[in-house]
C-alpha cells in the first residue's frame, strides 16, 4: 500500500487533486483512477508534482494523462504560495503539455484563498472540423495545444450528445485529451462554455465545473490572434482570459481539503 499526500484545490471549482510526494510515473493512471474515484477524493482531476528540469522553475506539474491542463497549472502556481514555497508573487513552473517554463502570479487573499494567473502556451494549429451528430453536421473548430485538443463550437447540445461528439471527434483528432467546448455569447466580451473533457490514458470523461484551457482555446478562437480580453463563464465560475502576443488565463483558487490517500496497487 501507498500512502500519498495530497492537496484538493478548487480553481472555480475545477475539482483538482496533486499528489505532493514522488510518484514513479508508470503508476499516474492507476492512482488517477483511484483518487478520482467517489470513494476516495471524488475529483475532476489528478496532477503530480515532479521535479523540474529548469534551474529557474520552482517545480514541475505532470498530468496523469500526460496533457496540458490550465486550472492545474494555477492550481499548483497557488500551491507554491499556499505551502511557502516562495513568497514572491510572480515564478515559473513547468508543466506536461508545454515545451518552456511558464510565468505564473499569485495574490494572496487569505490562507486558503488565492488568484491565480498563469501564462498559457501557444496553440499548434487551428482548423475547421465537422462532426456528424445523428445525421446533423456540427461545424466547429480544433484549437490544438501540446497534450489537449479543444472542440469548439457555437452549437449548444444536449447532455446526451457529448459521448457522441466525442466518439465522433476522437477519430479526427489525435491528442493525449480531447475538449468538448460548446460557447455562446452573453454579452460584450462575456462567454458561456459547458466544458467536457476526456483523456485517452485514464479514459476519464467529465463535464468540469470549469476548464482553464478549453476558456484559452475560446479567448484565442474569438481573438484572432490581436490583444483582447474575455470572461469566460462556466458552471464553476469565471475564467479571465488575455490574449495577445503572450496569452494567459487567472480565476480565484481555494484550497478545501488536504491529506493521506491510502492506495493499493
Amino acid at each position: 500500500m501507498m500512502k500519498l499526500n495530497f492537496v484538493k484545490i478548487s480553481p472555480s471549482k475545477n475539482m483538482t487533486v496533486i499528489i505532493t510526494n514522488y510518484v514513479d510515473p508508470t503508476h499516474y493512471s492507476q492512482i488517477a483512477s483511484t483518487i478520482m474515484d467517489y470513494e476516495y477524493v471524488n475529483a475532476e482531476q489528478v496532477g503530480f508534482i515532479a521535479t523540474p528540469k529548469s534551474r529557474e522553475s520552482l517545480l514541475r506539474l505532470e498530468m496523469s494523462g500526460g496533457e496540458f491542463c490550465g486550472n492545474a497549472l494555477l492550481g499548483a502556481a497557488a500551491y507554491c504560495h499556499y505551502n511557502g514555497l516562495t513568497e514572491k508573487k510572480s515564478f515559473f513552473l513547468e508543466t506536461s503539455g508545454a515545451e518552456s517554463p511558464l510565468v505564473c502570479l499569485v495574490e494572496a487573499k487569505s490562507s486558503n484563498h488565492f488568484v491565480a494567473k498563469a501564462e498559457m502556451p501557444d496553440p499548434l494549429s487551428i482548423k475547421e472540423l465537422v462532426i456528424n451528430l445523428n445525421g446533423r453536421s456540427i461545424t466547429g473548430s480544433c484549437v490544438q495545444l501540446d497534450g489537449i485538443t479543444h472542440f469548439l463550437t457555437d452549437y449548444w447540445p444536449s447532455e446526451d450528445d457529448f459521448n457522441l461528439i466525442i466518439e465522433e471527434a476522437s477519430k479526427k483528432i489525435q491528442n493525449k485529451a480531447i475538449g468538448v467546448i460548446p460557447y455562446r455569447r452573453l454579452a460584450e466580451k462575456e462567454y458561456e462554455i459547458w466544458p467536457f473533457v476526456y483523456v485517452k490514458e485514464t479514459g476519464s470523461r467529465f463535464f468540469e465545473q470549469a476548464c482553464g484551457s478549453g476558456s484559452l482555446a475560446v479567448g484565442i478562437y474569438l481573438s484572432k490572434g490581436k490583444e483582447d480580453k474575455f470572461n469566460i463563464h462556466q458552471p464553476g465560475g469565471i475564467i479571465n482570459v488575455e490574449t495577445g502576443v503572450k496569452s494567459y488565463i487567472s480565476t480565484d483558487v481555494r484550497f478545501t481539503c488536504e491529506g493521506i490517500a491510502n492506495i493499493n496497487l
